[in-house]
């Protein structure tokens, strides 16, 4: 393998150093709390397995911590449509609005750093980055 996958790595750090930037600027969102809000919010409502299985955890540990993000109205839990015994989680407006907030931060920061780039880098960045992503998702 090239050097491709290292500077995609440096690259990426400075994104989770932005994202742990944000993350200190809202308070009290831990990267667990942050991991379960975002795994819900994109590929939700799912059930308690489904997200303990996605983030590989186990079902008590992503049961504490759907239980805090709960109780601090980011996350709801209600019986699904199809069977009254799953409980669906999905992601609140007051959930939104904290991943809102820290992707603005993220953006913000991103924006930056994409300012000092030629136009021409900037749209191959984007196209390069929308492929990797796509790839890593499937």
């Amino acid at each position: 393998m090239d050097d491709s996958a290292w500077h995609i790595e440096e690259a990426s750090l400075v994104l989770v150093e932005a994202t742990l930037d944000a993350m200190a600027a809202l308070g009290d969102l831990s990267v667990p709390r942050l991991r379960v809000l975002l795994a819900v919010d994109r590929h939700g409502p799912m059930n308690l397995r489904s997200l303990a299985e996605r983030l590989d955890m186990s079902l008590s540990a992503a049961g504490r911590v759907v239980d805090r993000l709960d109780t601090a109205g980011l996350l709801s839990r209600a019986p699904a449509a199809h069977s009254r015994r799953e409980i669906r989680i999905s992601t609140t407006q007051a959930g939104r609005d904290v991943l809102e907030r820290l992707r603005a931060a993220r953006r913000q920061r991103i924006g930056h750093a994409l300012e000092k780039l030629a136009p021409a880098d900037r749209t191959t960045l984007v196209h390069v980055l929308r492929r990797l992503t796509e790839a890593a998702d499937s």
